[in-house]
């Protein structure tokens, strides 16, 4: 799975801390669904993208200072035709890639295939229900939840090798956290993994970049009890054999913030950005994490970033060690797993051995010629308790989901959200940019 550059860079962090062999690059800012609990592409949008001449500089500088892993995302990364080009590069520097993607119809099978002739071997696509009326309705866009499940159907058939991870990227909320279960089975069902992300959700007094401030996918506080068994019956399933790809530290920390509290992964408040991770935004500047932004960030794109990095003058800044030391926390999943994996022996072990031993030996038995939309009807089936949704769902949000699925309900939801999105300077492509830290 990794390359030799990849091992050199994590065995590295667990001796020093600083190697920054996780990063995360939008790559571009525009999506082609709305989702209600995510407010990145908002961010970006009015972001230039690289050419892929300068994604060459950053991917020579990311080799330069240790970086290993690189996840595509975007936005829909797939919108962007040269994808495959983009994978090829990051490859050709010794760099493993990981693709995220909503599994819209932008990722086709050539291109998918394209990528994975590049090197692509890791990829993560949006599941968050399998009721696809609660799909649409938190991605906005009839159809999205149905055509993200044929997407996973022919991504199976492609990204076939041992070393190849697979997974779903769901994000737990007030809509699916009765469904998790079922859709681990199905995982299982595929040979695919499941990471957890908990909802994050901003206010507009304290805006954060990714975050979007949908409180209908807050949980309240007569739900916390469910909660915490929830949170129990995770690390169960996940020491019976669930693919369940989050470590159980993570699975703690994410229930407790759910509730509203502090994360606790975050031992002694510690976030290991810029030194394990960081972000690269559209147009190649250098910022700590999705959430934030540097009035004058340094550029990827720049062929000296790399010495800036390894002498420590990026480490050091006072905006960056601003943000580092002040930030509440996040659950976004990538960053989390990298700090408890160096930091926690155990989780590093229970990491190494998914992706090593387990991961190789579920894609042998996926299954790859099956109608997979099928397969969720007979997932969905063996939980009578979960399937309808309406059993659990809070009223006012199966009451939404319902109005989404008719065509009159979905046009006044549309206006209502537009509304809504323009009151919050949500609007794609206008206003001004997101919360920057001044030095």
């Amino acid at each position: 799975m990794f390359t030799f550059n990849t091992y050199k860079s994590i065995a590295k962090a667990l001796i020093t801390k600083k190697s920054p062999y996780y990063v995360q690059f939008y790559i571009n800012g525009k999506c082609n669904l709305k989702c209600r609990q995510c407010n990145i592409v908002e961010t970006n949008s009015r972001v230039a993208e690289m050419s892929l001449d300068e994604i060459e500089v950053a991917a020579k500088n990311l080799k330069k200072i240790g970086g290993a892993i690189v996840l595509l995302t975007g936005g829909e990364p797939f919108m962007r035709k040269d994808l495959p080009q983009i994978v090829e590069i990051f490859t050709k520097n010794s760099l493993n890639v990981r693709l995220q993607t909503a599994g819209t119809h932008y990722a086709t099978e050539t291109m998918l295939r394209d990528c994975y002739d590049a090197g692509a071997r890791d990829i993560n696509v949006s599941v968050d229900s399998l009721d696809f009326a609660t799909s649409d309705y938190i991605n906005a866009v009839p159809g999205s939840g149905k055509n993200a499940i044929e997407t996973i159907e022919m991504i199976s058939k492609i990204f076939r090798k041992d070393s190849a991870i697979l997974s779903f990227g769901t994000v737990l909320s007030q809509f699916n956290y009765r469904e998790i279960p079922a859709i681990l089975d199905f995982a299982k069902s595929i040979g695919w993994f499941v990471s957890l992300v908990p909802v994050h959700i901003a206010n507009q007094e304290n805006p954060m970049g990714f975050r979007s401030y949908d409180d209908f996918f807050k949980f309240r506080k007569n739900q916390h009890t469910y909660l915490d068994d929830l949170g129990k019956e995770l690390i169960a399933l996940k020491r019976s054999g669930a693919p369940l790809f989050d470590s159980e530290k993570f699975l703690e920390s994410g229930i407790s913030f759910l509730k509203g509290n502090a994360p606790t992964w975050r031992k002694d408040s510690v976030c290991d950005s810029p030194n394990l991770y960081f972000a690269i935004r559209p147009n190649g500047d250098f910022s700590t994490c999705c959430d934030y932004s540097l009035k004058q960030p340094p550029s990827l794109k720049d062929p000296h970033f790399a010495d800036l990095y390894n002498s420590g003058e990026i480490q050091n800044r006072s905006d960056v060690n601003k943000i580092v030391k002040s930030c509440g926390g996040c659950h976004y999943g990538s960053y989390p797993e990298v700090t408890i994996s160096v930091r926690d022996p155990k989780a590093f072990i229970e990491r190494t051995l998914m992706v090593t031993k387990f991961g190789g030996n579920k894609l042998k038995n996926a299954k790859t010629q099956s109608n997979f939309v099928q397969e969720i009807e007979n997932i969905k089936a063996k939980y009578p308790n979960v399937y309808p949704t309406q059993q659990w769902m809070a009223q006012d949000n199966y009451e939404r989901v319902v109005k989404w699925s008719t065509v009159e309900g979905r046009k006044d939801l549309v206006k209502e959200d537009q509304e809504i999105r323009k009151n919050q300077n949500r609007i794609r492509g206008q206003g001004e940019d997101f919360i920057f830290v001044k030095e």
